[in-house]
């Protein structure tokens, strides 16, 4: 069979699957009740050592993963050619995620609590993607195919079952956490403020957002650039959180042509943004100090290069002066 990911104008069907997916969660809001959607609920009752057991068994008739995942996208565009246009240009980063997320689920399948936290934090995220839960019904269709291709005719249906159940738990557990997130925006406009060169390959950027960006110092937000739609990357914020909802980031060039590099190179005063959801934890959840006695905390993370000048440090009024 012959694979095409090129889009197609056909939408039809497009608009049906998310008419159906709103379907599904009013029904999913009328009908379960609110506990379903506490951390780990899910969780419970599924046996992931012995899916695990299975999936390690016949996990060589299927690698190496990047092939299979190779495969599992070709068949997914193929099949469902508007589903292309959620995706970035360029996929070797998100088919490189996507291997490093399928290791994580098959070496953690035996600890199905913690997974559920991840995955749950994972589908909040996924919103800003435009990803709805219909969608994975097709990513579960274009796996097992890319599972029989690659097995050819030693596979079975005992391990493909193990893979399902598996997709279907990170699914379950995605789903919860999109909806438990169905009051805050999937993503943020953000217009540029400031951009100052401090090296060729090293920018500081400030951005500002049109309603507030629920971030605590110390953790970092994923960025998209217009120049490269679908393409997210993750930027530490250089500043406690402001009033006037600025914010300000460094940005080190990594390479040619990637978000690095037009946010360094090609990003000016006026420019739009998007930013996903903030990310990453200062403190163990739970752990306040904020009541302590201490007037003043530095913390500095990444960019090894970057230097905190002296009038730089975190005001208590927050932002930087």
């Amino acid at each position: 069979m012959e694979i095409s990911s090129s889009p197609t104008t056909t939408t039809a069907e497009y608009d049906r699957l998310i008419a159906r997916h709103h379907a599904m969660r009013l029904r999913r809001q009328l009908l379960t009740p609110s506990a379903s959607f506490e951390p780990n609920a899910e969780a419970h009752g599924y046996d992931g050592a012995a899916d695990q057991l299975l999936i390690r068994r016949d996990l060589p008739l299927v690698e190496p993963l990047a092939a299979l995942i190779d495969r599992l996208y070709a068949v997914m565009f193929h099949r469902r050619p508007y589903l292309r246009a959620l995706f970035p240009a360029s996929m070797g980063f998100q088919q490189a995620h996507l291997e490093r997320i399928f290791r994580h689920l098959v070496d953690h399948l035996h600890r199905p609590a913690e997974l559920h936290l991840m995955l749950r934090q994972l589908g909040r995220e996924h919103r800003k993607l435009g990803v709805r839960p219909v969608h994975y019904e097709a990513f579960e269709e274009a796996l097992r195919e890319a599972l029989r291709h690659r097995a050819g005719s030693r596979w079975s249906a005992e391990p493909e079952e193990a893979w399902i159940r598996m997709l279907r738990f990170a699914v379950d557990a995605m789903t919860a956490g999109a909806d438990s997130a169905l009051t805050e925006p999937p993503y943020w406009h953000a217009v540029v403020t400031g951009h100052e060169r401090r090296r060729p390959d090293l920018a500081v950027l400030r951005v500002r957002t049109g309603e507030p960006y629920p971030y605590r110092a110390g953790q970092y937000g994923t960025v998209e650039h217009p120049l490269l739609p679908h393409t997210w990357r993750q930027y530490p914020m250089g500043c406690a959180p402001r009033d006037d909802n600025e914010l300000e980031f460094q940005v080190r060039r990594t390479g040619p042509g990637g978000v690095s590099a037009a946010l360094v190179e090609r990003t000016a005063v006026g420019d739009t943004l998007r930013l996903g959801p903030p990310r990453g934890a200062v403190l163990p959840a739970g752990e306040d100090r904020s009541a302590g006695d201490r007037d003043l905390l530095l913390v500095a993370t990444g960019l090894p290069a970057a230097r905190i000048r002296h009038d730089q440090v975190l005001t208590p009024g927050g932002g930087c002066r």
